[in-house]
């Protein structure tokens, strides 16, 4: 499995803790700013500059902060410069506050920048009832993962980092990739493994209690839920096979279909296969 310090990291949060989403990606911003500036300054004015209202300069003083703590509340992020001051709001599902980006902007007003905007930033659309709930630019996430997808960096660790945090959105849903053409094939191939797997458990011992699938699954529950054998969509390359114990602890083994080179088999190989793969994890849970 690739090496992904986000992800990694991420266990340790709330799977939509969105402070540990803007913090990851006010590290990498602040990573650009002091070892690859032109590239933290493009990023910047995709996300705060609209209609060429205004620029971030090279030689400009420039803070990227969390968490700015004011009257009014309490902004995600705090962009400013000697005639800048902007505030990100950053959500994940939630929606906004009671007033909140009104509050903001009221929170602006004793600031002497010359450029005072709210900027919001979700996985979501969102609609705005009043025009002073509007922000100056609302951005989406998967617009950050385009414009991060195609910036140009010189240092090695801001490479990395931009990876990892590219593929960390990924996981959290927050991209929006291409659909290629192997799109019309892999959908009927993914049924057809799922009709395979569902013989290859008939052909056991095992009685199929039902088919499940949902967002991140499809398989079957076998003997009254105590088991499963399926596929998770972020790893469809692992056929798992979960044995669920009294106090609900699940123990799983998988079988990684390239590694068995399944599908360079004929059809009658890969169905042994499967049914093999079942028998011998039935088998081991037993003894």
């Amino acid at each position: 499995m690739e090496n992904n310090i986000f992800t990694s990291l991420s266990k340790y949060n709330s799977p939509v803790d969105e402070n540990y989403l803007t913090e990851s990606f006010v590290f990498v911003l602040n990573s650009l700013l002091q070892t690859d500036r032109s590239a933290c300054l493009e990023i910047l004015r995709h996300l705060c500059v609209k209609e060429n209202d205004f620029d971030f300069l090279s030689n400009e003083s420039i803070a990227i902060s969390t968490q700015e703590t004011t009257e009014q509340g309490r902004p995600d992020i705090k962009i400013s410069s000697p005639d800048k001051l902007i505030y990100i709001e950053v959500k994940h599902d939630s929606g906004l506050g009671d007033k909140q980006i009104e509050r903001y902007n009221q929170a602006l007003k004793i600031s002497k920048a010359t450029v005072k905007e709210v900027i919001l930033l979700t996985r979501f659309t969102v609609d705005f009832n009043e025009e002073e709930e509007r922000p100056y630019k609302h951005i989406r996430w998967f617009q950050i993962y385009n414009w991060l997808s195609d910036l140009e960096v010189e240092n090695p660790i801001n490479e990395y980092l931009i990876k990892s945090f590219l593929k960390f959105l990924e996981v959290k849903n927050m991209s929006i990739q291409k659909i290629p053409w192997e799109y019309i094939n892999g959908t009927p191939a993914f049924k057809n493994f799922i009709n395979m797997l569902e013989v290859a458990i008939q052909a056991t011992s095992l009685k199929i209690y039902k088919k499940s699938a949902g967002w991140d699954w499809m398989g079957f529950y076998i003997e009254n839920k105590k088991k499963f054998c399926g596929i998770y969509y972020d790893k469809p390359l692992l056929l798992k096979f979960e044995i669920y114990g009294e106090k609900k602890t699940v123990s799983a083994v998988t079988l990684n279909l390239e590694s068995v080179h399944f599908f360079s088999l004929d059809k009658d190989e890969q169905l042994n296969q499967l049914t093999q793969f079942i028998k011998k994890c039935n088998k081991e849970q037993k003894g």
